[in-house]
C-alpha cells in the first residue's frame, strides 16, 4: 500500500458512525475515484481529533474531512465554524479553492454520503 495513509479505497469498507455514512478516508477515496482532485491526502487524525471530537481527519490539499460518530456531534462542530456538513461528516476546502470548485465538491459529497 506504501506510505500514503488515504490512498487506501476502503476502510474497513469506508464507512463508520452512527449512520454508517462514509468515514474521512472513505469520502476523500471516493471523490478521488469519482475524479475529483484530492492531491496529499495525509491522515492527521492524531492531530486533530483529540481537540475536535472526530472520529478521523484526512487533509488534501483541496480540503479537509473529519468524521464524527454521530451526526449531532458533526452538527455542532460544523454550525461552529461555517463548515460544510452531511451526516456525520465535515468538509472545510482550502482558502484558494475558487466557489464553483467548492458547488461541485459539495454536490458530489451529499451524493456520496446521503
Amino acid at each position: 500500500m506504501g506510505g500514503d495513509p488515504a490512498a487506501s479505497p476502503h476502510d474497513g469498507d469506508g464507512r463508520a458512525g452512527e449512520m454508517h455514512a462514509l468515514s474521512a478516508r472513505g469520502l476523500v477515496s471516493a471523490l478521488k475515484t469519482a475524479g475529483f482532485a484530492v492531491p496529499n491526502p495525509l491522515d492527521t487524525t492524531v492531530q486533530d481529533c483529540s481537540a475536535d471530537g472526530c472520529q478521523q481527519s484526512i487533509v488534501t490539499d483541496t480540503l479537509r474531512v473529519e468524521s464524527f460518530a454521530t451526526t449531532a456531534q458533526a452538527q455542532q462542530y460544523a454550525a461552529d465554524r461555517g463548515f460544510y456538513q452531511v451526516e456525520t461528516v465535515v468538509v472545510s476546502f482550502a482558502p484558494p479553492l475558487p466557489e464553483t470548485e467548492r458547488a461541485r465538491y459539495r454536490t458530489e459529497i451529499q451524493k456520496l454520503v446521503a
